[in-house]
């Protein structure tokens, strides 16, 4: 869990989901499973969300927006035409909210991947050529057959998230420029014709244009149903799939159970057991090194 630093001789305090941390860099502490910290990364604060792309977005638009409302009301269609404006301008979103959390996911697997090759590289260059006995083939079966794959699906599931937000990122991006170029296009010619919304004969084309900006934003209010319908069901497949990892970590897949035994005994790393469980490979007759396969088993 991410904490930041606390002054001397005070726990670390904990810095819950949508609440604001404090300024300057944070720390992550990577515990065993009794609690004990093993490791500690320092995180600096994020970048901005927003590089101002979303902010000058909504600055062009609402004059559009302005113009345009007031063609409505002269027209007659206002009650109608304001709640489709009001649909599709609240969809808008800041595109690059989504971006963040692709490079957060895409870091988070390219982490995953180099810690997997510093445990696989690890025991392979440094353990296997060098001792043998039980407390090897236990490590080497539980590097081979529970880290690796762990590793590889958890590395894979980050993939698949960073690749969803990607995607998102450019239907919002897309959505919102929809919305803008649509009413840049209609702002001009709607305030020409409601000029002359005083005849008959302009108040009919005003009438017209009018329509034709409705059934244009008509169509962005279903594109954006379908964008939240699409995606809606591609985070509900990742779901089920974090699910099911979370079945390999933790028994039944419930963390109230606690963590899966991964069958690793605490003899191999007794002093008074050291000779029965770890044999120095000089000791065998005919000594040969061993490598990794050349792809990692899963």
């Amino acid at each position: 869990m991410t904490v930041p630093s606390g002054p001397s001789g005070e726990p670390p305090k904990l810095i819950l989901p949508g609440h604001t941390a404090p300024p300057g860099d944070r720390q992550l502490h990577i515990t065993n499973a009794h609690g004990t910290v093993q490791r500690t990364i320092t995180i600096s604060p994020a970048q901005p969300a927003d590089p101002g792309f979303y902010r000058r977005l909504l600055q062009g638009l609402n004059p559009l927006r302005q113009s345009n409302r007031a063609a409505m009301a002269v027209s007659g269609l206002g009650v109608a035409a304001l709640a489709l404006d009001v649909a599709a301008t609240l969809n808008m979103g800041n595109p690059f909210l989504f971006y963040l959390r692709r490079e957060l996911w895409k870091d988070m697997a390219g982490a995953l991947e180099g810690s997997r090759s510093d445990l696989w590289r690890s025991f392979f260059d440094d353990i296997t050529p060098n001792w043998k006995g039980l407390a090897q083939q236990t490590l080497q079966q539980y590097v081979r057959f529970n880290v690796n794959g762990l590793y590889g699906q958890l590395g894979k599931i980050s993939g698949e998230m960073s690749s969803t937000m990607h995607s998102q990122y450019k239907e919002v991006m897309d959505y919102d420029l929809s919305v803008f170029g649509l009413y840049a296009a209609s702002a001009p010619l709607l305030r020409a014709v409601a000029t002359m919304s005083a005849h008959p004969l302009g108040r009919i084309a005003l009438m017209s244009q009018i329509t034709l900006f409705l059934s244009g934003l008509g169509n962005l209010v279903k594109q954006f149903a379908d964008v939240y319908t699409k995606y809606e069901s591609e985070l509900n497949k990742l779901e089920l799939k974090l699910n099911d990892l979370r079945g390999a970590f933790y028994r039944s897949g419930d963390p109230a159970r606690g963590a899966r035994d991964l069958h690793l005994t605490d003899a191999i790393a007794d002093p008074a057991q050291v000779d029965e469980y770890w044999v120095p490979m000089s000791k065998t007759d005919a000594p040969a090194k061993s490598h990794p396969p050349a792809r990692s088993a899963t």
